[in-house]
């Protein structure tokens, strides 16, 4: 933008809460200082480096003034499109967010039209593989019963929990139920009506499932077999449509991994 100092790229690593708040206060940063990182880490991204290390706290009022920033000058579809690419398991996806909004401020709301642009792109990239994974575990997610509640584990690259939580809610919100990220030690908990996500301290273990619960797992897994036709079985049109890397937590097919 006219009269702004050019942004240069930093020897200096952002260290953050993790949060999308806290994020948000990174690129606060960055654009007060015209600085681009070298990188940007939350804590489970910590690591020796020979560079140093600014900590940027999380400050709600920064925060709410980023992300009001994003959707006034970019759009709110620039604004939902950070959100979701920022519950991405990749390990660079602050740096990939800061380089696009950088570009796309200096742009304006044209930006998200520029797919070209290797900053639009990779950001691009981010949301649609969240959005993919998130559509397939709508599908693949298996509950068990256990004391009155449903719960199911999943295993993720990405932090799909926020995604999934509205759809569950929806279809079986009269229902106590949760669904637990192993990958990522994330929970989404409804109870009496009440949904919130948690971050967990250490690894949850859900009941190994009663009597009645085994019974309708194997009924399930029969009628699962019984559907299948072995003159029409493709393994590679299964593959693709139900990557394997989901079986482990899917009823039917967890034997099989």
């Amino acid at each position: 933008m006219p009269g702004q100092r050019p942004l240069r790229e930093a020897d200096i690593i952002y260290s953050y809460d993790g949060s999308l708040a806290g994020f948000f206060c990174c690129v606060f940063e960055s654009f007060a200082r015209r600085e681009l990182p070298f990188a940007i880490w939350d804590p489970e991204a910590e690591q020796p480096s020979l560079c140093p290390v600014r900590d940027i706290p999380t400050d709600p009022e920064r925060a709410a003034r980023v992300r009001r920033g994003i959707r006034a000058k970019l759009g709110p579809a620039a604004g939902e499109k950070v959100a979701v690419a920022f519950l991405s398991g990749q390990t660079d996806k602050e740096l990939v967010l800061l380089r696009f909004l950088h570009h796309a401020f200096s742009v304006g709301p044209g930006a998200l039209r520029q797919l070209g642009r290797p900053e639009v792109a990779a950001v691009n990239n981010l949301e649609r593989n969240v959005q993919w994974e998130a559509e397939k575990l709508r599908g693949f997610v298996r509950f068990e019963e256990s004391g009155g509640m449903l719960g199911a584990v999943i295993h993720p690259k990405n932090h799909v929990l926020p995604l999934l939580r509205p759809f569950f809610c929806a279809r079986i919100g009269g229902e106590d139920f949760l669904i637990y990220d192993a990958s990522h030690s994330e929970v989404l908990l409804h109870q009496g009506g009440q949904t919130r996500l948690e971050k967990l301290s250490a690894p949850l273990t859900l009941p190994e499932p009663d009597a009645a619960e085994a019974e309708y797992q194997r009924l399930w897994k029969q009628f699962y077999e019984t559907l299948a036709i072995a003159s029409r079985r493709n393994e590679r049109g299964r593959m693709n449509h139900c990557p394997k890397r989901y079986w482990v937590d899917m009823t039917e097919l967890r034997d099989q991994v």
